[in-house]
């Protein structure tokens, strides 16, 4: 009787750690990561997971899953929709003049019940900027911020920039309140004014009753204290948490039974050019290597249909380029085989490698981070898809370390790459000479009406003339309002001075008992919480 009782309630144990949405007048469990306790629950939850060790501060949080549980406890001015549209939260309005961004307040409370004022966003801004994290680098262009009376902040932009409105995501805190602490000494979260408020102890979020936005289906939000990468992937795969976000960066995912949702990631995987070395200065072959991948393969079974393939150089799925944008997602060979005769490789070696009159042979070097094995693997189906065209490709694959320091010493051909792009979809990094990422990026446009091949096809450095404006100087005439961002799209897709491959998702999983998760963005996982509801 003694050992059945120990197994009876052994499975109890079980069965309560693999519950995850209840129901009210259930019995119910709540982990802290020391133990379990039960009580009888009369309204509706939902159980994620959070690191006790880490903080409810925004700009402090160092771990994924902290920072995504901010994004419920504090408002921004605007977040962003999973296709990149700006929506209003905290500001009512916004507005640009040239080179300043104004934007007026709601009446918005936090959860202590003060006013949300101008000041406050503006400690916050100076906060997010001087902070480690996504929020700093998105504000880049932003010089500083000022209150003009209690409703209305105006941000001084180093360039005029009319899709700034989607960088002023970062959250909003009531000025000082990050100093709290209990009676203790243990810091508290800071004061916020999103939907959900922290308990002292970190131990769940509860509705705020303050929140502009009004009342919601979900009163309150039970966590489990998962310290480490390994307690977290527990947790998920058991069932004990009711939603997960991964954004796949090393290509491994915890899988959870449920549902899901893709997320879109603006980190374009793309093929850098080092135009300054043989025919890869030339569009021509630049363009023949583009139109002979086929993209819709290499996002299915390098990236396990976890990436949308490149139509173009923005991301797909913003509404502004989706008219313009026509690179083909699968390869076209008429396309290929055109622009390589057209410099003047018309003939095909013993070897199957295309070669032009003088004997020069189409055979480049791609370089990868071997760290990353589903790059790699992306890079492997790449050169098989360019050597059906005749174009031989090499796989380099260098550690991290020295990936990075051939990239910075210019010391390779071609190489697999991956970048954020900010929300504003600022190219200019990728393709301005002396970009952070605009590794074999020339100062002038590479003649592309050449029709003759050059003597070396991989290895001799070859001089460029410009003979129109550049990708670069373009994307300075669209901030100073010369340009629209169509030209922008088409010169870049003329050009290509990098080749575009996918642009990556990530995947929230979620508890089959969830309905109405219906937009979740990369700006805030739990976009539509408001709308959740538990069958």
């Amino acid at each position: 009787m003694k050992y059945f009782k120990k197994a009876a309630a052994l499975v109890l144990a079980v069965l309560c750690l693999m519950s995850g949405c209840r129901k009210k007048q259930e019995l119910t469990s709540s982990f802290d990561g020391s133990g379990v306790t039960s009580a009888a629950s009369s309204q509706n939850y939902i159980t994620l997971l959070y690191s006790s060790s880490d903080t409810f501060n925004p700009y402090t949080a160092v771990t994924d899953i902290n920072r995504q549980l901010c994004r419920l406890m504090y408002e921004p001015l605007v977040k962003t929709d999973n296709d990149f549209n700006a929506v209003n939260c905290l500001a009512e309005s916004v507005t640009f003049n040239g080179k300043v961004c104004t934007v007026a307040l709601k009446n918005a409370l936090f959860s202590d019940g003060s006013a949300v004022t101008a000041d406050d966003v503006v400690y916050s801004f100076n906060a997010a900027k001087g902070s480690a994290t996504e929020y700093a680098y998105k504000l880049y262009g932003a010089v500083s911020a000022a209150a003009s009376g209690g409703k209305t902040v105006v941000f001084n932009l180093a360039k005029a920039d009319p899709y700034f409105v989607n960088l002023i995501d970062f959250p909003i805190m009531k000025k000082g309140s990050e100093a709290r602490a209990d009676e203790d000494g243990k810091a508290l979260p800071p004061i916020g004014a999103g939907r959900y408020v922290s308990d002292d102890g970190m131990t769940k979020l509860t509705a705020n009753t303050k929140y502009y936005g009004g009342s919601l289906n979900i009163n309150e939000i039970r966590l489990i204290n998962a310290p480490d990468s390994e307690s977290v992937s527990h947790y998920v795969e058991v069932g004990a948490a009711d939603m997960y976000y991964s954004d796949i960066s090393d290509g491994n995912i915890v899988r959870m039974s449920g549902k899901k949702v893709s997320i879109n990631l603006n980190r374009i995987v793309f093929i850098g050019v080092n135009k300054a070395y043989g025919e890869l200065a030339n569009a021509e072959l630049r363009q023949a290597i583009s139109s002979g991948i086929d993209r819709k393969a290499v996002c299915r079974d390098g990236y396990y249909n976890n990436a949308l393939a490149a139509n173009g150089f923005f991301n797909p799925k913003w509404q502004p380029v989706k008219s313009v944008q026509s690179i083909e997602t699968t390869a076209n060979k008429e396309i290929t085989i055109e622009n390589l005769e057209k410099i003047g490789y018309n003939s095909v070696d013993a070897n199957g490698i295309r070669k032009n009159s003088g004997g020069q042979r189409l055979e480049f070097e791609l370089l990868v981070n071997s760290e990353n094995r589903v790059r790699v693997f992306a890079a492997q189906l790449i050169a098989n898809q360019l050597f059906e065209y005749g174009i031989k490709i090499r796989i380099a694959e260098k550690s991290f370390a020295d990936y990075t320091t051939a990239l910075a010493s210019g010391n390779f051909q071609l190489y697999l790459g991956e970048v954020a792009i900010t929300p504003n979809m600022d190219l200019t990094n990728l393709v301005a000479e002396g970009g952070s990422a605009a590794y074999g990026a020339a100062a002038s446009k590479p003649d592309v009406t050449a029709d003759t091949a050059s003597d070396t096809a991989s290895d001799a450095p070859t001089e460029e003339t410009a003979q129109s404006v550049s990708a670069a100087e373009l994307i300075n005439g669209f901030y100073s309002g010369s340009n629209t961002v169509n030209d922008v799209a088409s010169v870049l897709q003329a050009e290509m001075p990098f080749i575009p491959v996918c642009y990556r998702t990530g995947v929230l999983f979620y508890n089959d008992n969830i309905e109405n998760v219906n937009n979740s963005s990369i700006s805030d996982i739990y976009f539509s919480i408001e709308s959740y509801k538990i069958k």
